[in-house]
């Protein structure tokens, strides 16, 4: 009896590996990735991420580190900037540089035009001057813990974790040293002084005022970057002890960087499609692979699961062709400066311009900037030593949103005795000013670049209240601009559970085995795409091993029934993301002086609103209007539009009626 029984246990086969292929090597994918690698399951995944970053992972947590090497640039003779290097997921009337912006004072500042023209020839050693100094940011700035993404006090439904995990995660990097707390007083906001005869620091009158940001903000020690290495690094501990890059328990990892899935055929669906939408797991064999994926002519691999960690044109193309087009139509990205009050019928994302830029430091004052800043700071009674701005977030410049100091957070060396010490910044523009100077992303003109970078640089003269035209424009040595085409979600979509009101965080198709995680569905910020990832994963990876039903989906579209009806769900509608609005950057602790006007043809369409004010309240809608957005709903009631739209198909909209202010961070 016990040999037989040995027998038997000795012939019992372990359930298969799970495949997945996860398309974004930003935090959401990372987070996915390492949430998989550490559950408990029973069951191993094999994990292949794909990335198109050319040096590294990280997505909008990007930055320059020292030793960067740059990418190649060929240059047209005639000097009119690097020839066209064209993405399968650019607009056409991008590449050919579309812009309603002038030029008029470009000529004026030849410093301007001789760096970007010395930046646009590949074998020019002020290409890295810049990062010689030490690591740059160039998009996210600030980490921080939205309110939103707090665990709920109750959770009908156990079948999604929401417990707020993020916090363990933060102590956990201040611990490793990945990331490090900004020093009070060092993150502020520059407003307007309504007071005429405002007095600097040196007894100067003043038409601006700097005001210290309250709240708990993190930045990554080293840059930015060093989070989504930390990440990407715990998922290699886990997944690769041996020289297959496989760990004792089954698990893989592997990651692939600077790879385009194609978007017009990348990505298909191999799968069993007659299973009319039974998502019963006894009915259905979830170990055939149903993803393929391609770049170009080469095959990147089968796989039993697809994870889409990325937003804009991109993952939009990528899914337009597979059969999941309930899921697909999440996917559809809009390019906006805002969005309407009500939120929006799709993920809308702004385009905001990063220039990196040197400018020389004048001995123990430090750059014309650090003085600026220092004559900003309101005068402390009990010492007379200001502390050092780090950040800080422009109000009073419709074209600019934040000035970031990587010298003072990363510790650029500086030699005291010499006269060549520089100070790097990152300044941000406003949405606003991306969408009207906005050019093709990946190819710039050089004569859109000087015209962006004078004009980015004279507002931030105006915002510092500098007197002298071109204080910190002559000081300039060196510079990098580049359009951040898909910048920061203004708007987010928002499911919940039946019956327990808990916001999934994610998006799941059960019939394709396809789902989405990141910013953009939970909260706009570095913490809701990684809180977002790991509510993915904890829901592919519960206790029968595969998912049950489809979360998140749409639940109104063309066919009536496809997923919808066993989504589990209560449907789902975008929400705009106010914070995200208030500061165009994404998340940061609120304050007195953030705040945001949407558009004054925001409630267009036939809809009825009631102004939801600060902080919440109740909205009125109904359905109206030829353009089938569909209606708002009012309450707890659902508005919906049977009309015709888009492509044939009818549209859908439900709402909850309230709008809430809560933080977003970033």
């Amino acid at each position: 009896m016990k040999a037989a029984a040995k027998s038997s246990s000795s012939n019992r086969q372990e359930p298969a590996a799970l495949s997945v292929a996860i398309l974004g090597g930003g935090i959401a994918g990372l987070s996915c990735a390492s949430h998989l690698l550490n559950s408990r399951s029973g069951r191993s995944v094999r994990i292949t991420l794909f990335d198109t970053g050319r040096l590294r992972p990280g997505g909008r947590c990007a930055s320059r580190l020292t030793g960067d090497e740059p990418a190649d640039v060929k240059n047209c003779s005639s000097g009119s900037g690097p020839v066209e290097v064209r993405r399968g997921c650019d607009d056409q009337n991008e590449v050919n540089g579309e812009s309603d912006g002038d030029s008029s004072d470009a000529s004026e500042y030849g410093n301007i035009a001789r760096i970007l023209r010395q930046g646009a020839t590949s074998t020019s050693p002020s290409r890295d001057r810049i990062i010689q100094m030490g690591p740059v940011d160039h998009a996210a700035q600030i980490l921080s813990i939205p309110n939103n993404i707090m665990p709920s006090l109750t959770n009908a439904d156990s079948s999604i974790d929401t417990t707020c995990c993020f916090q363990d995660q933060i102590q956990k990097w201040l611990e490793d040293g990945v990331i490090v707390p900004y020093p009070d007083s060092s993150v502020c906001e520059l407003i307007a002084n309504d007071k005429s005869a405002a007095v600097g620091d040196d007894g100067a009158a003043t038409n601006a005022v700097l005001l210290p940001i309250q709240g708990d903000m993190y930045y990554g020690k080293g840059g930015m970057a060093s989070i989504p290495l930390a990440m990407r690094d715990y998922c290699q501990s886990r997944g690769n002890n041996s020289q297959d890059n496989v760990n004792i328990n089954g698990h893989s990892f592997q990651i692939h960087q600077d790879v385009w899935v194609s978007p017009s055929n990348g990505v298909k669906y191999i799968g069993n499609n007659n299973h009319h939408g039974n998502t019963n797991t006894a009915e259905r064999n979830n170990d055939e692979p149903r993803w393929e994926l391609r770049a170009g002519s080469k095959s990147l691999g089968k796989y039993q699961y697809l994870i889409i960690a990325h937003n804009g044109k991109c993952a939009d193309r990528i899914m337009s062709k597979t059969p999941a087009r309930n899921f697909h139509s999440l996917l559809r990205t809009k390019f906006a400066p805002s969005i309407p009050q009500w939120g929006g019928q799709e993920m809308t994302l702004n385009s905001i311009y990063s220039l990196v830029f040197a400018v020389k430091s004048q001995g123990s004052d430090g750059s014309v900037i650090a003085s600026a800043l220092k004559r900003l700071q309101p005068k402390n009674d009990h010492n007379d030593i200001s502390p050092d701005v780090y950040t800080v977030m422009i109000r009073n410049e419709p074209n600019l949103r934040l000035l970031s100091s990587n010298s003072l957070k990363h510790h650029h060396v500086q030699n005291a005795s010499s006269s060549a010490n520089y100070e790097v910044y990152t300044l941000l523009s406003s949405a606003t000013f991306g969408k009207r100077y906005k050019g093709p992303q990946e190819n710039l003109p050089l004569d859109l670049m000087e015209t962006v970078t004078i004009k980015m640089l004279q507002s931030l003269e105006n915002a510092l209240g500098m007197d002298e035209q071109g204080a910190i424009i002559d000081n300039v040595v060196d510079l990098k601009l580049q359009l951040w085409g898909a910048a920061v979600p203004l708007n987010t979509w928002t499911s919940t559970r039946k019956n327990s009101g808990v916001v999934d965080g994610f998006v799941y198709d059960a019939k394709y085995n396809v789902g989405a995680c990141g910013d953009w569905i939970l909260d706009s910020s570095i913490a809701g795409a990684w809180e977002s990832g790991r509510r993915l994963a904890g829901w592919m990876t519960q206790t029968d091993g595969v998912s049950r039903h489809s979360v998140g989906l749409p639940s109104i579209f063309s066919d009536g029934n496809e997923s919808g009806a066993d989504s589990g769900g209560a449907g789902g509608k975008f929400v705009p993301s106010r914070a995200a609005l208030e500061s165009g950057i994404g998340t940061i602790p609120p304050t007195p002086n953030s705040g945001y006007e949407f558009p004054a043809r925001s409630n267009d369409d036939g809809r009825l609103y009631k102004s939801p004010g600060r902080g919440g309240g109740e909205s009125l809608g109904r359905s109206g209007g030829n353009r089938s957005r569909g209606g708002q709903g009012g309450g707890r009631n659902e508005g919906r539009n049977n009309n015709v739209g888009r492509g044939g198909r009818r549209s859908y909209s439900t709402g909850a009626g309230r709008s809430s202010s809560q933080t977003v961070a970033r």
